[in-house]
């Protein structure tokens, strides 16, 4: 008998390349596994959180989310946590049939909205937020988080047990890690450094203007922004005006597609943000971007993130920490400017990627497939109505 999973993400799992190599992971590990999934009616990521679409793409998943886990025919439930706050609807209803679900926890709503409310008021919400997340997320049969200030946060959550910690990905494998053709931060020109990705709550732009400042005063410096928001445009572009610094902005693309950026621009190292109160509840999984094409990182952040390993195991870029380091930064800026120091951190950031590289999709259904129960092996008397809509079957 097949069992039946239901994998709940706000985009479709074979559009998007850790969904669809875990899927295909598991499938290698337990053949008696079917799969079906839920998500919005957009099938790709657009910046900006509060625009109509993203609003229509969430509400659609919640109420599929709802309907599939009551009446469809489920055994299990693999549920990201995309839309926000989604783990913990989708747990609510599989408590009323005991359906077991395991969490992959990218971002941990609704803690970030509860610190948001902790210094915005009111109060009584956040309380509100916390006590409904520590009721629901110890029935969790696993939970799955990015970083170790991330599981600390969830173990303290879930009462210290089914939380294991497992990277993001990208594409690359650890034969197939594409460096660029050039050795970055060899000097002759000016120093380039990128951001990839999207801006939001959980980054500063503050910290960067400190060394985009420090560096300017030695050197020329420009800065390229791939795929963030229209208001981050807007952000960064006033950053360089303030700065007198240049800054080209261009669209999202595949991350196939970087390395080609990359050696267009001649990028020196890669830029990564955190606020030190998004410890635990974001892991930025920009670094990836960059190590897997062996450019160093420049991370400002918090420790217990796998940006920090990079460059503290690694010592695969310069870090800056949120905590006040008065000799941080003078570091980073003369690392950056230092063609040895250069030399050696692009070599670090190689070494990060072929560590990271060997997490992923097989070593993390490694992880998941024991907590997936048999169909036959799930309690007599649970219902399992026909499932009447079940979005599109992973490939």
């Amino acid at each position: 008998m097949k069992t039946r999973v239901l994998f709940v993400f706000e985009y479709p799992p074979e559009d998007e390349a850790m969904a669809r190599s875990l899927i295909a992971g598991l499938r290698a590990r337990r053949p008696d596994l079917e799969f079906a999934s839920v998500h919005g009616w957009f099938r790709e990521y657009r910046p900006g959180g509060l625009r109509p679409h993203r609003l229509g793409n969430i509400l659609w998943v919640y109420l599929q989310a709802a309907w599939q886990v009551r009446f469809g025919r489920v055994d299990a439930v693999i549920v990201r946590s995309a839309p926000p706050g989604i783990q913990l609807w989708t747990q609510w209803w599989a408590r009323v049939r005991r359906v077991p679900v395991i969490c992959w926890l990218m971002d941990y709503h609704p803690e970030i909205e509860a610190r948001l409310l902790d210094r915005r008021g009111p109060e009584f919400l956040a309380a509100w937020l916390r006590k409904i997340d520590a009721t629901l997320m110890p029935g969790f049969a696993l939970v799955v988080v990015l970083d170790q200030a991330m599981a600390d946060l969830a173990r303290r959550r879930t009462g210290g047990g089914n939380v294991e910690q497992h990277p993001t990905w990208g594409d690359a494998r650890p034969g197939g890690l594409t460096p660029v053709s050039y050795v970055p931060g060899q000097g002759g020109r000016p120093l380039n450094l990128a951001y990839s990705g999207n801006l939001g709550v959980a980054h500063s732009l503050a910290p960067l203007a400190e060394l985009l400042r420090a560096v300017r005063q030695r050197h020329e410096v420009n800065l390229f922004v791939i795929g963030t928001s229209p208001a981050g445009e807007g952000l960064f572009r006033r950053l360089g005006v303030d700065l007198g610094v240049s800054v080209t902005i261009h669209a999202r693309v595949p991350f196939a597609s970087l390395p080609g950026l990359y050696e267009q621009w001649r990028i020196d190292a890669g830029i990564v943000l955190l606020k030190e109160e998004s410890a635990g509840l974001v892991s930025p999984s920009k670094f990836s971007g960059y190590i897997d094409f062996g450019l160093p990182i420049v991370y400002f952040g918090p420790a217990g993130t796998s940006s920090a390993e990079v460059c503290v195991r690694f010592r695969g870029g310069f870090w800056i920490p949120s905590q006040p380091d008065p000799a941080a930064l003078p570091a980073a800026v003369m690392g950056l400017l230092d063609a040895g120091a250069m030399v050696a951190a692009a070599t670090g950031a190689r070494a990060a990627a072929r560590h990271f590289a060997a997490c992923n999709g097989d070593t993390l259904a490694e992880i998941m497939s024991p907590r997936i129960p048999a169909a036959a092996g799930r309690a007599a008397g649970s219902v399992s109505p026909l499932v009447l809509q079940t979005g599109e079957a992973t490939r």
